[in-house]
């Protein structure tokens, strides 16, 4: 509350020390709600009269309201050997307008972008600011040039969660002949003109409140307001383009990115044909190659070439070793096709926030390049830059959303694979052992399939230590347990993971006087529980189904024994089913039978509390106890 009351006496009685007026009280208090920082003044201007010269100048204001808003600054911009920063410049105000820094362009930092790439041309010229308090304006100016115009950035008058705009506006200034196509999204609820002219094309936002942040939320690029925008002529790298639609976008980069990639030495085309010669099927052949490619490359980003967009040489790869995904999937393609089986580079927006593709607007927009092999009207996709993932294995990182595929005709729209709810299932077997001091020794066995396969199959390949610590982050409510052994088989013709462990649990059993309390679901206790959200927004997105199925076969202590066990539960509601039950077998055992399946879906906001509800019951239901009361004569 103290640091409330601080700022709305900043908001009433901040004056104006400067010529303009770069002070708290310029912002909308209105747009202050939820927010981190508030974009107070920008204008964007680019000018693509000339294809071969895309002038950008930027003028912006924001208002940094907390510490969590020092990410939205962004004091940078980036260039290359084809474009050049002519000017940037920053000044910093206290909230009350005082200019406290002013920096120019010698003073920021000029760094390459090299970081994971092996090589890129890329560079970025910046600077790091770190505040001494709060609130503060930032202002911030640029002006820069490029040799291409292949990609406009698009339009976000609201920068991201927990971020408002005062006023944000965007001027297009263009050749009558080569007017940009444009593609606006979620602009409905806000506040957001569009106006053309015969040469220039203006977007303006004003008093957008900030969007808050929600767990389980759709794609952000399907909430937040933003225009997409493109040249149907440009230039990439002094190579000319023109891309009306995604056809002719497919005709582009086969005959400018991929034309002149494939060439491989006779040497290796001769060690792969007999690779693959006892082979009769493309699907027999391709499995072969993909595990060839897996064994013989690592993957390293580059980024040089076409803006980062051309594969480097076929040659090059099988001779080093290494490539990035474009060069990784153009290498296997031209393996395949070596063998005459047909398969088609895709260009994908990879990652959790997936980007739906408009079908009537063709735009360069794509971060990652995988493989697509067609059997018939299907299509089984490669990730060529993993060296351990199964043949035909996606995971979550490209799985369920549109690509554009290059086939001999032009590009295409297709989907990748989408992995149901059925298919993604974890069976955990466990058989335990209480002793009469309460402490449990367990055989844990769990087989692993779908997305939920993604999770582990790369734990062979951790060491002792790693492993140990991978088991006590997943049961890190179970205090004090060792391992003991661990076994896993990675089954990846059939895409199965099992893992069996063995593990002792000293004093798991909490003691009662001369008896004990004992949960059974020792191996899957759901410790999470989405947090309240008043007036949530949002719709409540469950991207992913899973079943999970768990059997606990417990040993009592003889002296022991059993008189009531727990009520089977069922609890069923449209995101999903919980079931538990016990059932005693022998005198000193019994079973514990837990399912939990959760649907994939979207649900109206009003939804979440119950869902919340769902999740709550179920943390609790899974610990539940049985008493084991000790037998006294």
């Amino acid at each position: 509350m103290k640091t409330l009351f601080c700022f709305a006496f900043l908001l009433c009685s901040a004056q104006i020390y400067s010529q303009k007026d770069y002070s708290i009280a310029s912002v909308n208090k209105e747009l202050t709600e939820y927010s981190n920082s508030v974009l107070i003044d920008e204008l964007v201007e680019i000018d693509v009269t000339d294809i071969n010269k895309m002038k950008t100048k930027t003028h912006r204001v924001l208002a940094v309201l907390n510490k969590m808003g020092d990410g939205d600054v962004n004091l940078r911009e980036y260039y290359d050997n084809n474009s050049r920063v002519k000017n940037i410049e920053v000044w910093i105000y206290d909230a009350f307008g005082k200019e406290l820094e002013h920096f120019k362009k010698k003073d920021f930092v000029d760094v390459s972008r090299t970081g994971i790439s092996i090589y890129s041309d890329d560079r970025m010229l910046g600077i790091n600011y770190t505040p001494t308090t709060y609130p503060y304006i930032v202002v911030y100016e640029s002006e820069t040039e490029s040799g291409d115009s292949a990609f406009i950035s698009p339009w976000y008058p609201l920068g991201g969660y927990a971020e408002s705009t005062q006023k944000s506006v965007l001027k297009i200034k263009f050749a009558p002949a080569n007017k940009p196509k444009y593609k606006s999204q979620n602009l409905e609820d806000f506040d957001i003109s569009i106006s053309e002219a015969s040469e220039e094309i203006t977007f303006t936002a004003l008093n957008l409140m900030a969007i808050r942040g929600e767990e389980y939320s759709p794609s952000s690029n399907s909430i937040f307001p933003n225009v997409l925008l493109a040249l149907n002529d440009f230039k990439l790298k002094e190579t000319s383009g023109s891309v009306k639609d995604w056809k002719e976008f497919g005709e582009w980069v086969n005959k400018n990115l991929l034309s002149d990639v494939n060439e491989l030495p006779e040497g290796t085309l001769s060690r792969i044909k007999s690779l693959v010669a006892n082979e009769t099927t493309n699907e027999g052949k391709a499995r072969k190659i993909y595990q060839y490619v897996q064994d013989k490359v690592r993957y390293v980003f580059i980024n040089i070439g076409i803006g980062g967009w051309k594969p480097m040489l076929a040659s090059d790869v099988d001779k080093l070793s290494y490539g990035d995904c474009k060069a990784l999937t153009n290498y296997t393609k031209t393996l395949l096709e070596a063998v005459g089986v047909p398969s088609y580079y895709t260009l994908v927006n990879a990652g959790d926030d997936k980007v739906d593709i408009q079908k009537d607007f063709a735009i360069m927009r794509f971060n990652h390049a995988i493989l697509g092999i067609p059997d018939g009207d299907e299509i089984t996709w490669l990730e060529c830059t993993s060296q351990d993932a199964p043949y035909g294995y996606m995971g979550d990182f490209t799985d369920d959303r549109d690509v554009i595929i290059m086939t001999p005709e032009g590009g295409k729209i297709a989907h990748t694979k989408i992995y149901k709810t059925e298919g993604n299932t974890q069976q955990n077997t466990s058989k335990v052992k209480v002793d009469a001091n309460g402490n449990v020794t367990a055989n844990f066995e769990s087989v692993s399939k779908g997305l939920q396969y993604d999770n582990k199959y790369l734990l062979p390949k951790k060491k002792k230590d790693d492993v140990d610590e991978y088991y006590k982050n997943r049961w890190s409510y179970i205090n004090g347990f060792s391992l003991n052994n661990f076994e896993f088989i990675n089954d990846r013709e059939n895409i199965v993971f099992t893992e069996k462990t063995s593990i002792s649990i000293p004093n798991y059993a909490n003691a009662v006087g001369n008896d004990f309390l004992f949960c059974a679901n020792i191996f899957n206790q759901n410790q999470y529980i989405p947090p309240r959200i008043e007036n949530r927004k949002q719709n409540l997105y469950l991207g992913h189904g899973y079943i999970d199925e768990d059997t606990v076969e417990v040993e009592i202590p003889e002296d022991f024994s059993v008189e009531v066990l727990p009520e089977n539960t069922i609890l069923e509601t449209k995101f999903g089913k919980y079931e538990i039950s016990f059932t005693k077998t022998v005198e000193n055992k019994l079973v514990y039978n837990r399912k939990l399946r959760i649907n994939k879906g979207e649900y109206p906001s009003s939804e979440y509390e119950n869902y919340r509800d769902f999740m709550r019951s179920i943390a609790r239901l899974d610990k539940t106890k049985i008493l084991l009361k000790q037998n006294v004569e």
